[in-house]
This record gives structure tokens, sequence and C-alpha cells, in this order.
């Protein structure tokens, strides 16, 4: 099966929780102090592409949800740490092309390994696999795709795959778009989610978007975080850990989340604090997969805008 990425749905905060930031002195001081702090991190390589979906993008389904049963109490994420290691290779990019009939994949490595790759949406099993070596942190995986399934490949545009690498006695799956025409980067439109925290400052926080929608439906939501550095290339971190992370289960309104209302204004899903391990130069981004239960599920996963403030968006919180 197919999903199409940021086409779905809308999700906002109201008036209240917008509230308007004026772009003082001295907050322009504090962006030109964060540019210098991601001018620092470019020199340890700055990403050369966006993250992709996260690993198991459109798999591991939650039950649906059972009639008329409101959810339970949801937790917030709990204080997390971006990991220093990495169980393998990491993507340069989560979107690659086809040349003739490869998919060339650039990963950042610090040995040889394996790489098998499968596309669900057109075939069971592995499509393709090959061996890869590594030679200055870095390395082309050239996976050979049979006839039938870069013409599917070429004429679908897109499509979701998923590559495990094995380095040693470690596999590691991630997931990835191929194609010769990956979809644009598609954010959900709250004003931002991860907050980049303050100039000089390893740490940052993550707000989960005011997801609206008409008419009301149960929604399961599942957050991760996306972490970059010139020696790592991309990997992922959930709420359960490395590669791993939970479902949360809201009621998507007209008004946003009907849960997170309080007589006061919204009380959003956070995740804090998130701690970045200074000097390694850590590029981070978030995602949010959600699930829509309309009269059958609907799936979309985006990104979230990261920045300083809510009108300094940047793509990526930069520590240095």
């Amino acid at each position: 099966m197919l999903f199409r990425t940021g086409q779905l749905h809308r999700c906002s905060y109201s008036a209240g929780v917008r509230r308007a930031i004026s772009l003082t002195a001295a907050l322009m001081l504090t962006l030109a102090m964060f540019a210098t702090d991601a001018g620092l991190a470019h020199a340890a390589g700055v990403p050369s592409g966006l993250p992709g979906p996260p690993p198991g993008a459109g798999t591991g389904f939650p039950l649906p949800p059972a009639p008329g049963q409101a959810p339970p109490s949801q937790p917030p994420g709990a204080p997390v740490t971006i990991p220093l290691g990495t169980s393998g290779p990491g993507l340069l990019s989560g979107s690659a092309g086809l040349s003739g009939r490869r998919l060339n994949l650039r990963i950042a490595c610090d040995a040889g390994g394996h790489a098998t790759l499968s596309v669900p949406a057109l075939a069971s099993g592995t499509v393709a696999q090959a061996r890869y070596k590594c030679a200055g942190g870095r390395s082309t995986v050239s996976l050979p795709l049979g006839k039938r399934i870069a013409q599917q490949i070429t004429s679908t545009g897109s499509v979701l795959a998923r590559v495990a690498f094995t380095q040693g006695g470690a596999t590691e799956s991630q997931s990835v778009t191929v194609g010769p025409r990956p979809p644009s980067a598609a954010y959900w439109t709250s004003v931002f989610g991860l907050r980049c925290g303050a100039p000089g400052s390893n740490q940052a926080d993550l707000t989960a978007p005011n997801f609206t929608v008409t008419p009301p439906t149960t929604i399961d939501v599942r957050p991760w975080l996306a972490w970059y550095t010139g020696a790592t290339g991309w990997h992922w971190l959930g709420t359960e850990g490395p590669n791993a992370s939970r479902w949360y289960r809201w009621t998507a309104a007209p008004g946003g989340v009907a849960e997170w209302s309080t007589p006061s204004g919204i009380n959003p899903w956070a995740w804090t604090p998130i701690t970045v391990n200074p000097g390694h130069g850590t590029y981070v981004i978030a995602v949010f997969e959600a699930i829509y239960w309309y009269s059958h599920p609907e799936y979309v996963w985006e990104y979230v805008h990261s920045g300083v403030t809510p009108y300094a968006n940047t793509t990526y919180c930069v520590y240095s």
C-alpha cells in the first residue's frame, strides 16, 4: 500500500497560544548568536538532505479505537539524551533516485557491511542486496534492481522502501523514499514544534502539533527525533529509545486535540528535556506520524518546524 505525505490534514494552535512575539533588538542578538552556533557546526558537515521517513514508517499500527471509548491519559515524553554511539551506518539523505536500474545510497559508516532493500508496496521480501566498503567514513551502497521493480518505481514516482544494514553482528533498518520524483518536504502547519533552546544551550523540547480535523476522529500519533553528525549520518530516537517510539492516542477535533483543552488554554503533549552532547556538530529535527481513524485508517508523516522562537523557524536545531 502506498502512502502519500503532506496532503491530508492541518494542525494549528489557537490565537491565545500563538502570542505575537516582537523581534526586538534583544531577540535579533539571540538569533545572531544562534547563527554562530550553526556556523560552527557547519564545519563538522552539514546534512546533504533531510532524514526522510522514520524507521518502520507506515507499519506497526495500533489496534483501532474501541467505539465510544475516550482515549486514556497520555504521559509526556520522558527526558532523553541524543546518543553518542550508533549501531550501524546512517543515511546522508532519506530520499534517493535511480541511476538506471541501480539505487545508490550514500551513507556514513565506520566499517564495511551488507545491505538489503525491500519495497513492501511493490514486492514481498528482498528486492536487492549488495556489499559495501567504507573509506574515510563514507560509502555509496549500489543496489541493483530487477527490471520490473525499477519500472514500477519509475512509474510510481516515489515509493517507501526499507534498507537493512548489517555490520559486524548488528543490523539496523532505516526507511527511505525512492524514485525519480521524491516528494518535497512536508511540515505540520503549527508554527513550530521543536524549540532549540537558547543559543549556547544543549537542550531542546518538542511540542506536538495541535491536530485539527472535521469531523472529529480518534488520532494515533508517533513522535520521532532524527539526529545527524558528520561522522554518523542520520539516526532515529523515539520515546522508547533508538529506532523505537510509542503511539499516543488523542481525539482530533475542529478546534484541536480535545484532551489538551483546559479552562486557561491548551496543554499540548510535550517531550522535554531533550539533551544534546556538545562538541559533535549535531543537527536535530522532529517528525510526527499520524493515523486518522475514519471509516478506514489514513496515515501520514511530516516534519515539524524547529526554531528559537515561533517566528524564527529553521529546518533543524543545530548544536556545536
